[in-house]
């Protein structure tokens, strides 16, 4: 039994290992994708959390005035998967900024000059600072 315990969780760390990705994105483009997903997402979380946050708010106290019922356990439920939606939203809010900061780089390298003569003893590359922003 502890044999087959042990085939089954060598042969569950091969298949997980070999389903993750190792690519890191490196390329302005794949940087400011994954900046817009993750900023869409934060979004949507926000605006679930309020509309969750206002429900709770708006939903009356009392459910049925004759007999006593409440709606505290939906309430409560309401409000407390809002606030956690919009706390979730926070860290990918941050690390879209920070991919997006990553993908506007700014960096010295060597740019070509177009002259329309070419003098000799003039150099044809002179170091330039740029900065890229992919729109």
């Amino acid at each position: 039994m502890k044999l087959l315990f042990l085939a089954v969780i060598l042969g569950g760390i091969t298949s997980y290992t070999s389903a993750q990705s190792s690519s890191i994105p490196s390329t302005p483009e794949d940087l400011l994708k994954i900046s817009n997903s993750q900023y869409k997402a934060g979004l949507i979380l926000v605006g679930g959390g309020t509309t969750l946050l206002v429900t709770s708010w708006i939903i009356p106290e009392n459910f049925d005035y004759t007999d006593g019922s409440s709606n505290q356990r939906l309430k409560s439920f309401l409000s407390v998967t809002g606030y956690l939606s919009i706390v979730t939203s926070i860290p990918l809010f941050l690390s879209s900024g920070s991919n997006a900061r990553m993908a506007a780089q700014l960096s010295l390298q060597n740019q070509a000059v177009f002259q329309p003569i070419f003098l000799p003893g003039q150099p044809r590359d002179i170091p330039a600072l740029t900065l890229r922003i992919p729109l």
